[in-house]
């Protein structure tokens, strides 16, 4: 226990200990979110008709252990001497969930010397699109299903099913039976109406992959890892020394993430580039420029445009909010504009494909009621405006707590999807671990802060704070 809670409590490490009893809240969060990586429906057909609830109250759990972690101390709270029992046996639990970390870890390596195996159609639509670019081909006009079953194994439940075709006039996701039916169909016909077949991302989310394909191989598997790994590195790199055994436990107890990883899932990349862009917000180009890359790999971080203005918005003024928000909408617009102009329509349609598209209802947030017929299903609008709602109170409560707690933008501006038509468990694994990473970052000893400040202070901006984390992660 000494390697992760100080034995005693001093005026000179009680900022440690109050570091350390966040990291178990984080823990806390992992364990909650972790048993929503395996098949969150089984919850649902085999526990009815209540067992819808169980992975709405995990993430919803989930969300509550973070708050409590970034939530700032009131004035006059005590610090307890001692770990709690609790705070003991999460720490055991989280040690116990390396485990089943280290074995993902083991896997994704060997699936990185295998034949290329996507578990989600995003993934492989992306390969597709960077072969056909170098084919010569425009990825947003001739991606289809047709096309990926040349160059990867499609099973049918890593598809993405739309109501339409075989599937119209129905709201409840296909079982197995009618997904293998419906696919052996349409790949004999050689047209799937039933299935998402377009690129359904900004460009760098293919164009990263391209260097594979120019080597001929289709496994990109490692390039996700390899952003897992680097924002480990980022989160040891900026972290005290006393917390980098936390750091340690909890990167490898991450299982959402990995789950992410070596599912190939795109989240990974763009929440790297988004840690870097709010580990560096005191710098104008640097934040700006990794801020615009994750906005041009994953419609996801277009979450994170508001909180982002508000942020520079209370910190540094208008001004700053818009110098830096053109520089990263210019880099996400240079990204995609060759594909704009190649055709703007089909650019248009595979970008308002997640909304523009008939997808079937699904996810673990309130949507997850109706799916097991708890509620009825009602219309979209009505899911959109709560979500329109969440976003609006997560505004101000940004606006409130960004100058003290800036990282809790990992946090909120993933919370409005819980009230989506679509609120996919895999929007919600990315939250904890960085906001632990920046967390921590923020909250730097004072002779550290002193020579990260005194080797940027050129570069810097006026009314600089004790936030961020300057050059220290070697960027």
């Amino acid at each position: 226990m000494r390697y992760f809670f100080v034995e005693e409590v001093t005026p000179e490490n009680r900022s440690i200990f109050t570091l350390q009893q966040r990291a178990v809240w984080i823990g806390l969060a992992l364990l909650l979110l972790s048993p929503t990586t395996l098949d969150y429906n089984w919850f649902t057909h085999n526990i009815s008709p209540f067992g819808a609830l169980i992975p709405i109250l995990l993430t919803f759990g989930s969300f509550v252990a973070v708050w409590k972690a970034f939530r700032p101390d009131s004035p006059n709270k005590q610090v307890q001497s001692q770990p709690g029992r609790w705070q003991r046996f999460v720490l055991i639990l989280i040690l116990g969930l390396t485990i089943p970390g280290a074995i993902l870890l083991g896997r994704g390596i060997a699936l990185c010397f295998l034949a290329p195996q996507f578990s989600n159609d995003g993934t492989s639509l992306d390969t597709n699109a960077a072969i056909l670019l170098l084919q010569g081909r425009n990825p947003y006009t001739d991606s289809s299903l047709m096309e990926l079953a040349r160059h990867f194994a499609i099973e049918p439940d890593w598809t993405t099913p739309l109501r339409q075709g075989q599937f119209a006039n129905r709201l409840d996701y296909p079982n197995m039976a009618d997904f293998r039916s419906v696919l052996d169909t349409a790949l004999k016909a050689g047209q799937a109406p039933e299935f998402e077949s377009k690129v359904s991302y900004p460009s760098l989310s293919f164009l990263t992959l391209v260097p594979f394909v120019m080597l001929g191989d289709y496994n990109v598997l490692p390039f996700y890892i390899l952003s897992y790994v680097i924002i480990i590195a980022i989160a040891w790199k900026t972290s005290r020394p006393e917390i980098r055994p936390w750091v340690l436990v909890l990167s490898m107890a991450n299982i959402p993430m990995w789950s992410s990883a070596v599912g190939g899932n795109l989240d990974i990349f763009y929440v790297l580039l988004l840690i870097v862009a709010w580990l560096l917000h005191e710098h104008r180009w640097r934040s700006a420029i990794f801020f615009g890359l994750a906005l041009a790999t994953k419609q996801i971080a277009w979450y994170f445009i508001p909180l982002y203005a508000i942020l520079l918005y209370r910190k540094y003024g208008f001004k700053e909010v818009v110098y830096r928000l053109t520089i990263a909408s210019s880099l996400g617009l240079v990204t995609n504009l060759p594909f704009i102009l190649w055709n703007p329509q089909a650019w248009m349609a595979g970008i308002l494909a997640p909304v523009a598209d008939p997808m079937f209802p699904m996810g673990v947030g309130i949507i997850n009621l109706s799916v097991a017929h708890l509620l009825p299903y009602f219309p979209e609008t009505v899911y959109s405006s709560l979500e329109a709602i969440a976003m609006l109170a997560v505004f101000v409560w940004y606006w409130r707590v960004c100058r003290s707690c800036p990282e809790s933008a990992m946090l909120l501006a993933v919370i409005p999807l819980f009230f989506a038509w679509r609120s996919l468990p895999s929007y919600f694994y990315c939250t904890a671990f960085p906001l632990f990473i920046l967390l921590n970052a923020r909250i730097l000893p004072k002779e550290q802060y002193a020579t990260s400040t005194a080797s940027v202070l050129s570069g810097s901006l006026p009314n600089r704070e004790n936030i961020g984390i300057a050059t220290s992660i070697g960027v």
